[in-house]
Parts: C-alpha cells; sequence; structure tokens
C-alpha cells in the first residue's frame, strides 16, 4: 500500500471511521457535479464561437450582392451626385458633396461623383472603379472631365478615377497626393466624413483653377506598390476570396437564417447568479420598456426581448430593428420612429425634370421637415449603356490613384 493510503484522508489512519467517511464524501455524486459557472464556461465558449461565425458570415453577405452593375446611378435615381450604399457618411456631408458637385458642373461643365460601397467583390478597385465611370460616362462627351471618387469600407480602399480629359490637371500623382495628404490621415483616424470632404473639395478646386501648385511632398514618386495594377488577371487577392467564398457558400445559404434565430432565442443565463432566464412574453415585455420603445414595437421598426432571471430577478432587454418597415431613424430623437412621404407636384418628362413634396414626421418627438425634390428628366435609353447614362457621357483610360487604410 502507498504512503499516502496508510495515512488515509485528511491525516485520519486507513482503518478509521474518519478515512471512511471522508472517502464517502469524496465519490458521492454531489462531490462530481460542477458548480454553476464551470457549467457555464463551455456553453459561453461555444457561443462566443458560433457568434464569431455568424458575423463572418453576416459579413460575406453584401459582397454577394455588390457589383459595379448593381450600383445605382444618383443621376438617375434623384438628380444628385453621391451614392452611398452602407450609409457610411452623414446626411450633411452628402448634401454638402451634392452641392459642390452641382455648383462645380454649372460652373465648369465637369461633372463629379461620389460613390461608397460594401465590398468589391474580390476585385481590384482600380477595375471596379473603371468600370463604374465608364459605365455610367461621368463626364462631358469629348470633353471627358469627369471624377469619380470611390471608398470601398470593407476594403478599406479609396480611389481617385480621373477622365482622360482632366489627366492634366489631375495626374497620378496629384491624385496621390490628395489622398495622402487630406483623404488617409483623416479616415485612419475615423474622421470619414472629413477625409471625402476635403479630398472632393481639393479635387473640385484643381478642376477650378488647372494646374495648381501643391505642397513638396506631392513632387515624391509614388510606389506602384501603393498605385495597385489595373488589372485583377492572376491577382492573389481574388483567388484568395474565391476559395474562402467556396468554401462558406454553403453555409451562407444554408446557414445564416437558422444561426440569426438561434442567436436571438438560445438560452441565456444570469451574468449574477448563472441561473437560467426566461425571455418574456410579447404583452409582458411592454411594462420593462420606456415610451419610445413601446412606440417603435406598436410601429413595427423595431422588436424587444427582455429576458428576466428565474433567480435574482435581474433583466436585460435586446433590441432588433426590423429590415422591412416604412420607418426611419428620426434626426432630432435617434428612434426610428420617424416617416417619410413624396407627393409629385410636376411630373418629370423626357424633356424637363420634375418636382415632389417631401415631408418627413416623427411619431416620437415633434421633428418635422418639409422640402422639395428634383425628379431627374426620364433618360430615353437606358443608364447602364456607358455613354448614354445621365451623365455626359465622358470616360477614363484608368488614370489617378488609389489607397489603402
Amino acid at each position: 500500500m502507498l504512503p499516502s493510503m496508510q495515512t488515509g484522508l485528511s491525516g485520519a489512519p486507513s482503518g478509521s471511521p474518519k478515512f471512511f467517511r471522508n472517502l464517502r464524501l469524496i465519490c458521492s455524486p454531489a462531490a462530481r457535479r460542477p458548480r454553476p459557472s464551470e457549467r457555464a464556461r463551455p456553453r459561453l465558449g461555444a457561443e462566443r464561437s458560433l457568434s464569431a461565425l455568424l458575423a463572418l458570415l453576416l459579413a460575406v453577405g453584401p459582397a454577394l450582392a455588390e457589383r459595379a452593375e448593381d450600383v445605382p446611378n444618383p443621376r438617375v435615381l434623384d438628380g444628385t451626385w453621391v451614392t452611398d450604399l452602407p450609409a457610411a457618411l452623414r446626411p450633411d456631408t452628402t448634401r454638402r458633396l451634392n452641392l459642390l458637385a452641382e455648383t462645380l458642373e454649372r460652373e465648369t461643365t465637369a461633372e463629379m461623383a461620389v460613390v461608397v460601397i460594401h465590398d468589391l467583390e474580390g476585385r481590384s478597385i482600380e477595375d471596379f472603379a473603371n468600370d463604374l465611370f465608364n459605365r455610367w460616362g461621368i463626364g462631358k462627351r469629348g470633353a471627358n472631365n469627369g471624377v469619380l471618387f470611390l471608398w470601398a469600407v470593407g476594403d478599406r480602399r479609396v480611389r481617385i478615377e480621373v477622365g482622360t480629359g482632366l489627366e492634366g490637371v489631375i495626374s497620378d500623382s496629384r491624385a496621390g497626393s490628395v489622398l495622402d495628404r487630406l483623404v488617409i490621415p483623416r479616415f485612419k483616424e475615423k474622421r470619414f466624413d472629413d477625409g471625402v470632404l476635403d479630398g472632393f473639395g481639393e479635387l473640385a478646386a484643381l478642376v477650378r483653377g488647372g494646374t495648381r501648385e501643391l505642397p513638396a511632398e506631392a513632387a515624391r514618386v509614388y510606389s506602384p506598390v501603393e498605385d495597385a495594377p489595373r488589372s485583377s488577371s492572376g491577382s492573389p487577392k481574388l483567388w484568395v476570396w474565391l476559395v474562402g467564398l467556396a468554401g462558406l457558400l454553403a453555409s451562407v445559404i444554408g446557414g445564416t437564417l437558422g444561426l440569426k434565430r438561434w442567436r436571438r432565442y438560445r438560452r441565456r443565463f444570469c451574468p449574477s447568479c448563472q441561473t437560467e432566464m426566461v425571455r418574456l412574453a410579447e404583452d409582458a415585455d411592454d411594462a420593462h420598456l420606456e415610451a419610445a420603445g413601446r412606440l417603435e414595437e406598436r410601429l413595427g421598426s423595431v422588436d424587444y426581448d427582455v429576458w428576466e432571471c428565474r433567480g435574482c430577478r435581474h433583466r436585460f432587454t435586446l433590441r432588433y430593428p426590423r429590415w422591412f418597415t416604412s420607418y426611419g431613424r428620426c434626426p432630432q430623437c435617434s428612434h426610428r420612429t420617424c416617416s417619410k412621404t413624396e407627393a409629385t407636384i410636376e411630373a418629370a418628362t423626357t424633356t424637363s425634370s420634375g418636382r415632389a413634396r417631401v415631408t418627413e414626421d416623427c411619431e416620437f418627438c415633434t421633428y418635422h421637415r418639409q422640402y422639395i425634390r428634383t425628379i431627374p428628366r426620364i433618360s430615353s435609353s437606358s443608364s447602364s449603356s456607358g455613354g448614354g447614362s445621365s451623365f455626359g457621357g465622358g470616360s477614363s483610360s484608368g488614370g489617378g490613384a488609389s489607397r489603402g487604410y
């Protein structure tokens, strides 16, 4: 017998009553049962893993549907110059960009557009920008005096694409200087609106004033590594993206909705006492919501879940905005209780633009706004056929610069 067994447990002789009493305590089911905190660890780890997988799958979703031909032309859509698919810019920034582009076109006939997209779908930003530029025909036909400012949010890439007629004014090095001095530093500080406004304003100033002396740093030679090649054939990034997409495609199609439902209705445990929580019924959770939350649920713009601990009665509330709703975020109170209605005052025709009265009202606060929106002239040809777009029919041979941040 081993020495440890001769003395027994807790220093008691192996044949004593105390020895057998300690042995029964150790071997009993209660002694082997893990504590609540131990039971929760594997479950929480699994939930974190599934949450990470869900985030990855949802991130792939926008890239599957976004192609250059699917990006809406702002001139056809509402007569403006900015397309912001992920809503990355503030409304006031979009308004200022549109005003600047409209004024520049009226004074110089040059056309400048800003496009913000989710993802490049594995293409190089140079190919995407050139395809979009020529598809829309930015700039006037013959003069080719167009400029495109493209920002791919998911890829963290920015591109200035310059029409053929402006390459003498905005050379590749000048376009790179604008990005390096005014855009990329602000993007790295997460001041995206400032970066877009400052870069766009500098480009407009160059178009107005022709050649313009820039700081000495603009004279440096830009590396081909920074200005990525304009052809994506053989690009490692494209192949990596395709391989990754092939592996996730089945999971995206079959698992996204299931994982989203699991994430919402999965078992939850109280962070205080580790007791299992229950989700309150719809009629019962209203008592624990604020007035704005109850209104959002009644309007169908947001759904709330209130979870309560069976043991200590600890509660928390989870918010789930609905995808399909006529109510948007109110600029004044920030709740999703703002509706927008539009009434046509004068219909657009193929020879003239129209007008519509837009009214915005919040059901929760006092916010009210009314303004007149210009309805673009109806185009007699398809907007997707390059020079036949509502832009002037310009073209680009691929001049400009690209940067990452």
